[in-house]
């Protein structure tokens, strides 16, 4: 079927696609049909009339925003009574209008009241009568001021918070010229909204203005527009970075680029105050006789070379060990875990990705051949089904979660897996809330129901599974184990919702899954994801576009992180580093002898933390990472990095972890570099230099080449950024076809294997990366937890992120916006649970596990079940971690962050 069309306009042939919106056509074809309710995120309203249009054989005039195009359509969109009319709609407006105006927002209206000539009042028709409407101010959120007087009731922000962000927020309060704009009941502030700024990026008249920098905004100082990507979460948001001076100023959604389209939640438009904060690190510190000195970079260079290899030779090469970071660049990893493979001669390089994501990545790798999501962020819009599971994907990727509202909207099935009440349960059409720790009874009960129901895919295991129906049987055998009566009793999941979550995702055309920490922070983590792969593989839910299995990063880079190679197993590209072929191939890139290279497999996050406590490991390198927050069993870090001869912290702030060094280095935020992150649907996008850092901080880059160059280590000298991912393009077989200037305006989804290719936004459509390009299916049974509460430690606590704040708060809690919000410790407690106990609802408590103690606020809240609790990790005064354990998970190294069992006491 043609879904090619041929209208005209104005005289003018035009093509269009059946289905076109008449307005969106005539903006791609630069034709000035004047608007102000429309835009084309939204649905159309019809509200301003000024985009009215004749259309041959109507009989009267026509909103443009409301017309779909059809073939032959003949349409006059200006003539002397169109504009006429067009006139008239504005100058009635105006005399509504308050037109004061002062250079701090995009002013839609303005703009076409200067191009119908209105802004000499000498030719208005209609007094002005705003003075008189008594039109409300709102000042009461952190985020924006709302003022009535500029409204035009367009309903772009109505439709924006609703439509785009999924919140429904917002509405219209009284009727006709009375009418205006409120959140919630009426008050901002005491609303649930969450400050987006959805609504003030496409408000047309300055209504609805954001209050950080007013006072800069308003200048007539020049500014500059610098594209880059949100610094925060793994969604990978394209922001539009507004500079005056030398200081961000506003941060602005990107439009018509993937993966936002424009979108940002409150961290990625207001957390950007950090970056200009006074507690910058701001040049080298030495500690000396327990003190933090000033020293020159030559100096503190010198000192790091010389104590390194010092340790070096004194202790052997796998005395050193270095921390990757999760929030630095591509090029910044790259050159870090090059650094420590050549300079200190083994592979104990980790980062963050041990202690969120790592079980993810290893039942991924191992059954798929790739431990990347399978599918791109936009495909939740159209999934037929989504199941999220172990992911508060409102908080934690808000906008991702966007994508998933509006599917919901448009008709899609939303099953959530959760022990705890999250945001996205009031769009799901199943919640199931399984006890901590028993999530893999849960799985292994749902594919219990496939089987039995004949929900499977039984052409798709035969085809794509290896072993086919033989691994099927065996898998059939293990989870016969686990009917609904028995799930229901293992779990607390009710027996009539695990047949209907069953049954929406099997039954579904195109069915995806969101995993998240959830499921990962388990000693249990592989196994659980291992589950969640053979449902998908046994219902045929995977390897075709919009279907499979989808894990978002925490953090912007956790992803590019790994495929550079910061893993202590793999060099860049997830190319074993125990393999003499792969050590040759990456030596000779490297310009250095293979057998300089070790083969032997190096040690993970915790391992280096443990190694260090048992006196194996003498001295550290740690790039923008926190493991005095960050690491489970706190008090046992802080223990074995008491015993390191020589720490090297490089970093943007003081942190817990820099109290410990000796030698601290001032490294560069995002908006202070070029490089590129990969987001969570494998986007490698550009990140571009906006502001200067301060003071002295150099490079993060620059700082590991200068270190490298003073400890012997011939790496290859580059002159920017561009040279550095070329050589990582030459490294990793799926990032060869990517480059800079590919991605100069919007980014490329790996595999991207030659300059021609267009990456692939749907991983697995013929066949998966293992070796015999079949899935492969690893039964897991249910174990019990080791950890179990007792009369001790009566209750199970889990962790997590909160929307306000970004793992350490190192960033996040320099923003007055985001703490306005939240600034303050608590844990959440069930209300029964908090009547046995005697305590009060705001209480200052003491919680205390087998690892350690902390004191937090109590906050009674049905969210829980009875009998766990909730705690946020992100206040350094209250550290969570201080509480949970080191015990690991044997495949993927990994710590159980989510189950510690511990007790609730008065705070004396």
């Amino acid at each position: 079927m043609d879904d090619g069309v041929s209208i005209v306009i104005d005289g003018k042939n035009i093509s269009a696609r059946r289905g076109d919106n008449l307005m969106e056509l005539a903006q791609r074809n630069n034709i000035p049909i004047p608007s102000l309710c429309y835009h084309r995120k939204l649905t159309p309203t019809g509200a301003c009339r000024l985009c009215m249009v004749k259309i041959r054989g109507k009989g009267s005039l026509v909103a443009a925003c409301t017309v779909t195009v059809a073939e032959g359509m003949e349409v006059t969109a200006f003539d002397e009574e169109l504009e006429a009319a067009r006139r008239d709609i504005l100058d009635y407006l105006l005399s509504e209008h308050n037109e004061s105006f002062d250079r701090s927002y995009q002013d839609e209206f303005k703009a076409l009241v200067v191009r119908y000539g209105l802004d000499d009042p000498v030719r208005r028709r209609f007094p002005a009568i705003w003075k008189t409407l008594g039109q409300p101010i709102d000042e009461s959120s952190p985020v924006l001021t709302y003022d009535a007087s500029k409204c035009i009731k367009c309903f772009r922000c109505i439709k924006a918070c609703g439509e785009v962000q999924g919140k429904h927020v917002l509405s219209m309060a009284n009727r006709g010229i009375q009418s205006y704009i409120v959140a919630g009941l009426g008050v901002w502030g005491a609303s649930e909204c969450d400050g987006c700024g959805e609504c003030i990026q496409l408000c047309p008249t300055g209504a609805i203005v954001e209050k950080p920098n007013r006072d800069l905004l308003v200048t007539e100082m020049p500014e500059k527009r610098v594209i880059s990507v949100c610094p925060y979460c793994g969604v990978g948001c394209q922001v539009e970075l507004v500079v005056k001076g030398d200081r961000i100023a506003r941060v602005n959604g990107v439009e018509g680029v993937k993966p936002n389209d424009g979108r940002l939640c409150v961290k990625g438009r207001f957390g950007y105050a950090y970056v200009g904060h006074k507690d910058r690190l701001t040049q080298p510190l030495i500690k000396r006789n327990g003190q933090f000195q000033p020293a020159e970079w030559d100096e503190a260079l010198d000192l790091i070379a010389s104590q390194f290899k010092a340790i070096k030779s004194k202790y052997g090469n796998d005395a050193l060990a270095g921390y990757a970071s999760a929030k630095a660049t591509n090029e910044d990893n790259y050159l870090f875990q090059k650094f420590i493979r050549t300079a200190f001669g083994n592979n104990n390089v980790d980062y963050c990705t041990r202690l969120c994501h790592a079980s993810t990545v290893t039942a991924m790798l191992r059954a798929l051949g790739s431990g990347a999501g399978s599918n791109s962020i936009e495909d939740y819009e159209t999934a037929d089904c989504i199941l999220v599971t172990g992911n508060n994907m409102v908080e934690t990727h808000p906008v991702t979660a966007t994508y998933v509202k509006r599917g919901v909207a448009a008709g899609g099935k939303l099953i959530v897996i959760d022990p705890r009440w999250t945001p996205l349960v009031k769009h799901a059409d199943v919640w199931l809330q399984p006890k901590l720790g028993t999530d893999i009874a849960l799985l292994n009960g749902l594919m219990n129901i496939l089987i039995r129901e004949a929900w499977i895919d039984k052409r798709f295991i035969s085809r794509r599974v290896e072993r086919g129906v033989e691994a099927f049987e065996e898998l059939k055998v293990v989870v016969a184990e686990y009917p609904p009566d028995t799930v229901e009793a293992i779990t607390g999941v009710v027996q009539g919702k695990l047949l209907t979550a069953a049954r929406l995702f099997a039954r579904a055309d195109k069915a995806l899954i969101a995993t998240g920490m959830g499921c990962s922070q388990q000693t249990t983590g592989t196994h659980l994801v291992y589950s969640l792969i053979n449902m998908c593989l046994i219902s045929g839910q995977i390897g075709k576009i919009g279907a499979g299995l989808n894990p978002p990063r925490g953090q912007n880079n956790v992803q590019g992180a790994s495929d550079v190679g910061c893993l202590p197993m793999s060099y860049p590209g997830y190319i074993p580093v125990t393999d003499l072929a792969n050590r040759k191939k990456v030596a000779a890139v490297w310009n250095v002898p293979h057998e300089a290279l070790s083969g032997k497999v190096g040690l993970t996050t915790v391992e280096i933390m443990q190694a260090a406590h048992a006196g194996h490991i003498k001295g550290m390198y740690i790039m923008g990472e926190n493991p005095m927050l960050t690491d489970p069993n706190l008090n046992h870090t802080r223990e074995s990095i008491q015993k390191l001869e020589f720490l090297v912290v490089q970093d943007i702030f003081p942190t817990e972890t820099t109290a410990y060094a000796d030698v601290i280095l001032p490294g560069v935020t995002f908006a202070e570099k070029n490089g590129t992150f990969v987001n969570s649907d494998r986007r490698v996008s550009r990140v571009r230099k906006a502001v200067d850092p301060p003071g002295e901080a150099r490079q993060d880059w620059k700082i590991i080449w200068d270190v490298a160059r003073r400890m012997d280590c011939s790496m290859n000298p580059y002159a920017n950024e561009a040279e550095i991912f070329d050589e990582i393009a030459a490294v990793v077989p799926f990032m060869a076809g990517v480059s800079y200037h590919r991605i100069e305006r919007e980014g490329i989804q790996w595999p991207c294997p030659t300059p021609a290719h267009p990456g692939t936004p749907t991983l697995f459509l013929k066949q998966f990366n293992t070796a015999s390009g079949q899935a492969i299916l690893h039964p897991v049974a249910y174990v019990p937890q080791t950890e179990k509460p007792n009369a001790d430690y009566p209750f199970l606590l889990n962790t997590g992120r909160i929307l306000y704040h970004y793992h350490t708060c190192t960033m996040s809690r320099r923003n007055r916006v985001l703490t306005d919000f939240s600034n303050r410790s608590y844990v959440l407690i069930h209300p029964d649970d908090i009547k046995r106990s005697g305590l009060k609802n705001g209480a200052r408590v003491k919680i205390t596990s087998r690892q350690g103690e902390i004191t937090t606020r109590l906050k009674a809240s049905s969210d829980v079940l009875p009998g766990e609790l909730f705690m946020p990790f992100h206040f350094g005064e209250s550290p969570v971690n201080q509480l949970t354990r080191d015990e690991l998970d044997p495949d993927s190294k990994i710590a159980p962050f989510k189950l510690t069992a511990c007790r609730v006491s008065a705070y004396q």
